[in-house]
């Protein structure tokens, strides 16, 4: 993925894909007040990202609030309130103790053609979640235009939007909470959010920075006339923020990964051109575990800028001093690690490993047996391991698979979607809508009143001539019932865009009727 700038008229930014991290922590749900949570049996969204794992709670962050889950899914929790993060889009999630914080995405906007990011501030709870705060995304003033690191006074680019200054990732690390805000540069507070301060990485050109030596590089991803800087630096744009315990914090960049164990007072940077054990600069996540004596650190590392470079699974079991990587060639999201096993969330499916790639197993479909709902989108964005189950996220829902020690079934899975419960056989809706077929997973959703009706569904053009026939008499159980299209006709090619209709026969009844809007 090509890793570009832009300069805005009040500050400068980096663009990216809207990814985001959660690190594992612990949480006390007991001292939660049940005022201040909702129950529902299904998620809050389909489009999950990421998920974590903690102290035997699910967490999933989604576009419409903060859910998790107690109990393997068989009901799912969210946080309310007016002050809450409830309804918002969740960008990144830390948690330590009784505290949580969220940082949220504001509506993105239009620049130059692509939709883009924007930061929504950081919801802050110390009592799990009974009572939140809130503060706006962090700033610079237009006079911060310097830094001190140790003997060094340092030029620094102040960042004036929240544009593309947006909390991909948190973390709790030795007395602070930490944020990697892409456009806005790594930040961290001591007050939960109240006031930020920016921590100064290493420049492109330098693997190892500490504040005994004396510097004169700039705190900077972009030149700027009217702040006079001069350097563009790659690694200056934090993407991940890793806490491992609380005697490492690593960081993700777009020129690699930074390492400190005195809290930022020195760092050692990791990347390709050092070491091309690691695939890529690009880091988007990272997670560890032990295994046979060793630790390992696992990276979700994919090209950046130089040529050489490729996606892939990046791991080092020395603490970053040589690398290794497997899978090459595959965009990965997400990495969860379990001893030995390690599992990638990609574009080409759930990949999981063993041995360290020698042999794997990869997982598209997935399929729930006993509601007969499928997971039919083969890019897998999020996955968290919590013991023998292996939870997965999509954009067409969650899922939670078990793994014996030999591999995941494909058909051994709890699929949970959200929708919308029609009241009567005559409601039917299309999700989502608009539809694009190279991006999601479309569905049509109806009641069936009486077990053993027969269904027959079928799809029109704008001038209703048939263009498929998803099924035909087909005995359905009753309840909410959903069907899958993939936007492709009966003949196998997919349809142009435009407005189609669908109708819904159940038994001799008269048809529901529905319409779906494709956009390509």
């Amino acid at each position: 993925m090509k890793i570009s700038i832009v300069i805005l008229a009040v500050g400068i930014c980096s663009i990216s894909s809207a990814d985001a991290q959660l690190r594992p922590s612990t949480f006390r749900l007991s001292a939660v007040n049940s005022d201040s949570i909702s129950t529902s049996s299904q998620p809050l969204s389909n489009s999950v990202y990421p998920i974590v794992v903690s102290n035997g709670t699910v967490y999933l962050a989604t576009v419409n609030g903060l859910n998790f889950t107690t109990n393997g899914g068989a009901t799912f929790q969210s946080f309310q309130g007016a002050t809450s993060p409830a309804d918002s889009s969740i960008s990144s999630v830390a948690i330590e103790g009784d505290t949580i914080a969220a940082a949220v995405a504001a509506p993105q906007i239009d620049l130059s053609g692509s939709p883009t990011d924007v930061g929504g501030g950081l919801y802050v709870s110390t009592d799990n979640g009974a009572t939140w705060t809130y503060t706006k995304q962090s700033q610079d003033d237009s006079t911060d235009t310097t830094i001190v690191f140790g003997k060094s006074t340092l030029k620094a680019l102040p960042i004036q939007t929240s544009v593309q200054n947006i909390s991909y990732s948190l973390a709790f690390f030795q007395g602070y909470l930490y944020s990697a805000n892409w456009g806005g540069g790594l930040r961290r507070t001591s007050d939960l959010g109240r006031t930020w301060h920016r921590v100064v990485l290493p420049p492109d050109n330098l693997s190892y920075i500490n504040q005994d030596s004396v510097y004169t590089f700039e705190l900077s991803v972009q030149a700027n006339t009217v702040y006079n800087t001069t350097e563009a630096n790659l690694n200056q744009e934090p993407f991940f923020v890793y806490s491992d315990g609380d005697s490492v914090l690593y960081v993700g960049t777009a020129n690699g990964i930074n390492k400190t164990t005195d809290n930022g007072a020195s760092w050692y940077k990791f990347n390709h051109q050092n070491d091309p054990g690691m695939s890529g600069d690009w880091v988007l996540w990272i997670a560890a575990d032990n295994y046979n004596g060793n630790h390992y650190i696992w990276a979700v590392t994919r090209n950046a800028v130089d040529p050489t470079e490729v996606s892939a699974l990046s791991y080092t079991m020395n603490g970053g001093s040589t690398w290794q990587n497997i899978f090459d060639g595959h965009n990965f999201h997400s990495v969860a690690v379990d001893g030995k096993t390690a599992y990638g969330a990609s574009d080409d499916g759930l990949f999981r490993t063993s041995n360290f790639g020698i042999s794997s197993q990869v997982i598209t479909n997935i399929y729930d047996q006993a509601t007969g709902q499928s997971n039919l989108s083969q890019v897998f964005n999020a996955v968290a391991v919590q013991g023998d189950t292996v939870w997965v996220g999509t954009n067409d829902g969650v899922a939670a698979g078990i793994d014996n020690g030999y591999g995941l079934l494909q058909n051994d899975w709890n699929v949970f979607r959200t929708y919308v419960s029609v009241s009567k056989p005559s409601s039917t809706y299309f999700y989502p809508n608009p539809f694009s077929p190279r991006l999601d997973v479309g569905r049509i959703h109806y009641l069936v009143n009486t077990s053993g009706s027969t269904v027959t569904i079928r799809i029109f053009d704008f001038s209703m001539h048939p263009v498929r026939t998803l099924i035909q008499n087909v005995p359905q159980n009753a309840g909410q019932q959903d069907v899958p299209w993939n936007g492709l006709d009966d003949s196998g090619q997919m349809v142009d865009n435009g407005v189609y209709f669908y109708s819904v026969v159940v038994n001799s009844q008269a048809p529901a009727w529905g319409k779906i809007l494709v956009i390509r």
